[in-house]
């Protein structure tokens, strides 16, 4: 096996483990969690929540670690956190419990995510294979898909519990490739590198508009499925949704990388934005299984593309300063990931998903005129 071979299948695991089935496990899960368990939907909203922060929590961490063997541990060690996370799950029913796990679920997937792509994506560079980085995030995907058939084949079967524990043995499974895979690799730094001229675009603005996408990007994705499930007629597609969101996403990354590359990221993340709006808009209003399909299709074909392209404009507004400008923008979107899920919950308390939903939309709209208005 190929150097080349072993660093994609170890990063795309990589992705898969952090996100995939880290933090998306849980959206076909919940519906058996609120069936088995009587879980309400602002609880729900708060697991969401504690999941998110930790992700800031994790990503700040992950910025402070400089030695290359600590990163090295810490993102071993993380994704066995992960997979230990998901397990721990099905072992209690306390509330308060759930969101310490999930609380440090968040912090794991985090560290994993990060510090693989601070491996991944600089050894593609190095093997003159840096087109390949959409491969690489192409596994957050690929978790999404396991996660809407074989988790939610167990939790059908055996209940939420049954599906927690079938999440942590696919994420054992992945963890070891990924841990196999990148056990030699390193991260490469950028000494001696000349920098390009700054992007004519206000970071703030850019930020602005990735804290609207945080903060409704997530409402869709922790409660996608409880929605189709709830919508009379489409409970048998519900599982099916997610997939759909899976199979949209694993390309998103690599396709919206080539639609920057020929427009600009400017208007890229303005028409993704558009799209993704449309998606949440769709499903608020939709009683129809080809229109949940259709809104799962730009929901998972939007999200990942708008992360991508937000994090790579950051690094070409501030060349010299990329850490800077790709921590202040984690630190935007983790706010409004943790803000998203309990305003929506709030929202769908009082007036059912199609007002938690439309104000997802809009939001996602409002960062729309921010990415206009942020060009020098």
């Amino acid at each position: 096996m190929t150097p080349k071979t072993r660093l994609l299948i170890g990063g795309l695991s990589a992705c898969a483990v952090a996100l995939g089935l880290g933090r998306f496990a849980f959206t076909p899960i919940l519906p058996l969690m609120q069936a088995a368990h009587g879980l309400d939907t602002q609880s729900a909203g708060w697991l969401a929540a504690s999941n998110n922060l930790g992700y800031l929590a994790g990503a700040v961490w992950a910025g402070l670690i400089a030695t290359d063997r600590g990163r090295h541990l810490a993102f071993t060690a993380c994704l066995v956190v992960v997979a230990a996370s998901l397990a721990a799950m099905s072992l209690t029913s306390v509330e308060w419990v759930w969101n310490l796990i999930r609380l440090v679920a968040g912090i794991a997937s985090a560290l994993v995510f990060v510090l693989g792509a601070a491996l991944v994506v600089p050894a593609l560079a190095g093997l003159g294979a840096a087109r390949l980085t959409g491969v690489h995030f192409s596994g957050v995907g690929l978790g999404i898909i396991l996660s809407g058939s074989v988790i939610a084949w167990a939790g059908g079967w055996g209940g939420d519990n049954a599906a927690w524990l079938t999440a942590a043995a696919l994420c054992g499974v992945l963890s070891a490739a990924s841990a196999w895979g990148l056990r030699h690799v390193h991260g490469s730094g950028a000494a001696g590198v000349s920098h390009p001229a700054p992007a004519p675009f206000s970071l703030g603005w850019l930020s602005a508009a990735y804290f609207c996408a945080g903060l409704a990007y997530i409402v869709t994705g922790t409660f996608l499925v409880v929605v189709v499930r709830a919508t009379p007629g489409l409970e048998p597609i519900a599982n099916l949704s997610w997939i759909v969101v899976g199979l949209a996403a694993m390309p998103s990354s690599a396709a919206w990388a080539l639609f920057a590359a020929r427009f600009g990221f400017r208007l890229a993340l303005i028409f993704a934005h558009l799209l993704m709006a449309a998606g949440a808009g769709l499903l608020a209003i939709t009683d129809s299984a080809i229109g949940a399909m259709v809104s799962a299709l730009l929901y998972g074909g939007t999200f990942l593309g708008i992360a991508g392209m937000a994090m790579a404009f950051g690094r070409a507004i501030a060349p010299a300063h990329p850490a800077r400008a790709m921590g202040m923008l984690t630190a935007a979107f983790s706010v409004g990931q943790m803000i998203g899920p309990v305003a929506a919950a709030f929202l769908a308390d009082w007036g059912g998903w199609m007002p938690a939903l439309l104000m997802a939309a809009l939001v996602t709209l409002a960062g729309v005129p921010m990415l206009m208005a942020g060009k020098r």
